[in-house]
């Protein structure tokens, strides 16, 4: 019981954060871009372009593709995100709760048909211990990104 209110708990101060957080659909939020950081530019026909950025206007995007300059009108911009590295220690969390959880969620009966006959399950223990480690290795290896301007959908 107190896991599900604890649950409800997290699930609520999401949705509080979530409303929080600042409009996407302004092109303002570029003016914040830091010369040289990644972002991927999707267009209208959602052809994604990614790159470091050079620079923003009134007008269009620039950024860097393979060795040259590339601008991405405003009118054709349909929305920005930047490859954020901040997220990894949760991506890390994330992927070893789930690979962990779907271990133990395996690894237990067998363990309790083992203890039920007097033996244990190295294995089990191994393969537990596996999907923790693995889950955060590939939770570490997998940017993450955050969406800095996306059109308005009116």
């Amino acid at each position: 019981m107190r896991q599900l209110v604890g649950i409800v708990v997290v699930l609520l101060s999401y949705s509080f954060v979530a409303l929080g957080q600042a409009p996407k659909d302004s092109w303002d939020n570029l003016k914040g871009l830091r010369p040289g950081e990644k972002i991927e530019v999707v267009d209208s026909s959602m052809k994604a372009l990614k790159g470091p950025f050079v620079s923003v206007s009134d007008e269009a995007i620039t950024l860097q593709v393979d060795k040259s300059e590339q601008s991405v009108a405003r009118a054709n911009v349909a929305r920005v995100s930047v490859r954020d590295t901040s997220h990894r220690t949760r991506n890390m969390l994330l992927g070893s709760g789930i690979a962990g959880g779907a271990a133990l969620a395996v690894a237990i009966p067998v363990l309790a048909i083992g203890a039920n006959e007097g033996g244990g399950c190295g294995v089990c223990v191994a393969a537990i211990a596996a999907g923790f480690g693995g889950g955060a290795a590939l939770g570490a290896v997998i940017p993450g990104s955050r969406t800095v301007y996306r059109i308005n959908k009116k």
